[in-house]
C-alpha cells in the first residue's frame, strides 16, 4: 500500500507523468534555384509541302488534305542538377480568313524536335544543358471537312493568315526527373 501510495506522488496526482525533452537548432545555408527558357524561334521564309510528290516544294495554293511544314529553330536556356523538360506543340492551330465574311477555322498541328542529334515526339523529354539548340519539325494539315462544315466549299479561293504556333518547354515531373 505504501508503494502505491508513492507511485501516486510521484506522478504528481494529476495523472500525468512529465518526461524530459531538449532540442537543438541545425543551421539552414543557401540554396539557388535554376531556371528554364526558350529563345523566340528563327523559322524558314515560307512553308513547304509535308509529303507526296511535291515534298519540299513551296507552297503556292493548298487544298484540303495538304500538310506544310515549315522548320523553326530556337535557344534553350537552363541551369538546374537533373534538368530536363517536356517539349510540345498544340495539336490544332487556328486561321482567319480575310475579305468577305472574316472566319477563323482549325487546321491540325504536330510537331517533331531535334535537340543535339536525338529527334524527339511531341510531348517527349530530354535533359536540358544550357544553350542547346532545339529545332522544331512543325507539320499542319489542312483537313477535308464535310458538306455541312464550315470547311467544305466555302474555304475555297479564300487568302488566311495562319495564326502563330507555340512551343512550350515545361519541366518534366515524376519520372522524367531522377530526382
Amino acid at each position: 500500500m505504501a508503494a502505491a501510495s508513492a507511485a501516486v506522488l510521484l506522478l504528481g496526482g494529476a495523472g500525468s507523468l512529465a518526461f524530459w525533452t531538449d532540442n537543438g537548432t541545425a543551421s539552414g545555408g543557401d540554396v539557388t534555384t535554376g531556371s528554364l527558357s526558350l529563345s523566340e524561334g528563327t523559322c524558314d521564309e515560307g512553308w513547304t509541302y509535308a509529303s507526296g510528290d511535291d515534298a519540299g516544294s513551296a507552297v503556292t495554293t493548298i487544298v484540303p488534305g495538304d500538310s506544310v511544314t515549315k522548320d523553326c529553330t530556337f535557344t534553350v536556356s537552363g541551369s538546374g542538377d537533373h534538368l530536363s523538360a517536356t517539349v510540345d506543340a498544340p495539336s490544332d492551330v487556328t486561321y482567319t480568313t480575310s475579305g468577305g465574311s472574316p472566319t477563323t477555322m482549325n487546321l491540325t498541328a504536330s510537331g517533331t524536335y531535334d535537340v543535339g542529334g536525338t529527334t524527339i515526339a511531341d510531348g517527349g523529354t530530354f535533359a536540358v544543358s544550357d544553350g542547346q539548340t532545339l529545332t522544331a519539325h512543325l507539320v499542319v494539315t489542312f483537313p477535308y471537312g464535310d458538306a455541312d462544315a464550315v470547311n467544305a466549299s466555302d474555304t475555297q479561293g479564300i487568302t488566311a493568315a495562319l495564326n502563330e504556333i507555340t512551343v512550350t518547354l515545361t519541366q518534366a515531373q515524376g519520372a522524367d526527373n531522377p530526382n
